[in-house]
């Protein structure tokens, strides 16, 4: 059994493999030069030719100074830089801080400095930017050029000031004053935002993109992209983000099924109840309020990302489009949107609803995605959550969930320890009909399957204990990769992040490899391949047959080296579930070994067969 299961492990590590390298991580388009900002894509002239309007028409790109006056808003969960000329966020840190007083959520790219997760790139400039524009007018109202003031220098929030308010407001062409009130809550990730739109001339306006053709009033955007969690060892390695189109990217939800996540230029989806972009960790999310109607699209302009700057979905723009709409003379009229810019936590996204409707139910947890296997993710998420409360570890949770694992798949490995000894019991009388019928292919298998019959014997069994395991197998490995739980939580000493490979010592030079890059000695992944070689040797001895040791043994003995290879770089938390679930399965076969003699009762002798001529 114990060779066997190896074997069905390792092919599931190779399609685990396979998988990754196929569908996985995506890295950012190469880079052009770092100077050109981002630019909005350009349209098509409003007579439907294709043909793009002359340079005068298109929208200018923002210009960033870097001497431009900035709002800064600090809480007790986060810290935002606004830059007050454009109105739109620069920097959103994460600052929570947990029961030992250090941050919660810090930028693991670099472990010399420890500093809060950011999570806008460098390079987006359209972080909860706003574009407007009216042909008819004769004006370009992108809000994006125009010039803002802030009613705030600063902003701290506290237990006693728990709710504070930030307004920034602006004229356009003497037509429209337009206003972003953004009210911030102390101990929350949510942030309310309110646009509001007055009419200050003595006509009617027509607030709306583009020419009569058209029904889009304005966009609400956030990119380009989110900053990547990248580990230090990743970072170093020259990799520029995490980007897989299956979990991370743009999503948008429009209230039934699953979010969708389909990255494609044309993509628009009308009356969605939440769009944002994702990464593994961390997502920023734009709700609006549902009587608004409002319409998803991606936008992906030419323009790359800087080389030095980390981001998920690097070219991607989150956009939210409102329907026109008209303001009579002196007429104001506002618009209501939540936000969530923080981590993927269930709980957080539960409680989180939409503006000005609390009782509608917009689903914000499903942008959590632990992929086929998710529903048996859930159940281990809230068991080990469960453990957690008890205990305070997530690495004694994962010990915990593995013997729990290990115990109800007790009755099959029992069983399929019985059938390996009826097997080894049964050699002697296999290999006598191989010599039998070794012309014979045909017969040889229906003597050995009658044979296997008379003794309740199945061939199949040794398999049967591990496949309770692989949802599990998968399911944590999804877990690990994707639920913000995990992210920094300690184990024990120089354990401290099971999201993350463990460092005993770092190395001051790097190994390559073919498909692996060694800085650093990890404890785990040697440990584990020690206890795998200890599992082959009292496992494998004790289940393997005289056919299966000369088939397999030499391939069995590199197996321990391979798993270390193979888990050197992964997260110390899945390493961890490895290396207890091969004490565990030690364990196990000692005491069937001891304890249980199902498998020694007596095999039938099988009567010989007349030689059909």
């Amino acid at each position: 059994m114990g060779s066997r299961y190896i074997l069905a492990v390792v092919l599931m590590l190779v399609v685990m493999i396979a998988w990754t390298l196929i569908f996985g991580n995506r890295f950012a388009p190469e880079p052009t030069d770092p100077t050109i900002p981002e630019q909005t894509p350009q349209t098509s002239t409003s007579d439907g030719s294709g043909e793009k309007p002359p340079d005068s028409e298109l929208p200018q790109v923002i210009q960033v100074n870097p001497d431009d006056p900035v709002v800064q808003v600090t809480t007790d969960t986060y810290e935002i830089t606004f830059n007050e000329k454009l109105a739109i966020a620069k920097r959103w840190e994460l600052t929570e801080k947990n029961e030992n007083g250090d941050f919660r959520f810090p930028d693991r790219s670099d472990t010399n400095i420890i500093v809060p997760m950011n999570l806008i790139p460098e390079a987006a400039l359209n972080c909860l930017a706003l574009r407007l524009g009216n042909e008819d007018l004769q004006l370009d109202l992108d809000l994006r050029r125009a010039t803002w003031e802030a009613d705030k220098e600063a902003i701290t929030l506290s237990e006693s000031r728990n709710r504070e308010t930030l307004t920034f407001t602006t004229t356009i062409g003497d037509i429209l004053q337009v206003a972003k009130k953004f009210t911030f809550y102390n101990k929350s990730y949510t942030v309310d935002l309110d646009l509001t739109f007055e009419n200050i001339t003595d006509d009617s306006q027509l607030v709306q993109i583009g020419g009569n053709e058209l029904s889009n009033g304005y966009e609400l955007r956030w990119g380009a992209g989110i900053n990547a969690d990248l580990l230090i060892h990743e970072k170093e390695s020259g990799k520029r983000g995490r980007f897989d189109p299956k979990k991370e990217g743009s999503k948008t939800y429009i209230g039934t099924g699953k979010p969708k996540k389909e990255l494609k230029d044309e993509l628009v989806y009308a009356n969605v109840l939440w769009a944002g972009i994702n990464n593994q960790y961390f997502t920023a999310v734009m709700i609006p309020d549902p009587e608004l109607q409002a319409t998803y699209k991606l936008d992906k302009p030419e323009t790359k990302t800087p080389s030095d700057v980390f981001v998920a979905a690097p070219t991607e723009t989150t956009v939210l489009t409102i329907p026109n709409f008209q303001l009579s003379s002196q007429q104001k009229e506002t618009h209501s949107f939540r936000l969530y810019v923080g981590p993927k936590d269930d709980a957080m996204l539960k409680e989180i609803t939409a503006p000005n409707d609390p009782e509608l139910s917009i689903d914000l947890p499903k942008i959590i995605d632990f992929g086929f296997f998710g529903p048996v993710a859930w159940g281990m998420l809230w068991l080990v959550k469960l453990i957690y409360k008890v205990f305070g570890n997530y690495g004694l949770s994962i010990i915990i969930l593995t013997a729990l694992v290990k115990i109800i798949s007790f009755p099959l490995t029992r069983k399929a320890h019985v059938s390996m000894k009826k097997m080894q019991q049964l050699q002697p009388q296999l290999v006598e009909l191989k010599e039998k019928y070794r012309d014979d292919p045909q017969k040889l298998n229906r003597a050995t399957m009658r044979i296997y019959k008379e003794n309740g014997v199945n061939p199949l069994s040794g398999c049967i204990p591990w496949l309770p395991q692989l949802p599990i197998f998968w399911a944590l490995f999804a877990l690990l990769g994707t639920a913000v739980e995990f992210r920094g939580a300690p184990f024990f000493l120089w354990i401290n992040d099971l999201s993350a490979p463990d460092v005993l010592v770092k190395l001051p030079f790097t190994i390559p490899l073919i498909f692996l890059e060694i800085d650093a000695i990890r404890f785990l992944p040697l440990l584990n391949g020690l206890t795998t070689w200890l599992q082959q040797k009292f496992v494998g001895g004790m289940s393997a047959t005289p056919a299966t040791t000369n088939m397999q043994a030499k391939i069995m003995q590199f197996m321990p080296l391979i798993f270390v290879f193979l888990f050197y770089n992964w997260a110390s938390g899945f390493v961890l579930y490895w290396l207890c679930n091969n004490v565990f399965t030690v364990a196990q076969q000692y005491i069937q070994t001891k304890y249980f003699h199902d498998g020694e009762s007596e095999i039938q002798e099988t009567k010989p067969t007349r030689k059909q001529k």
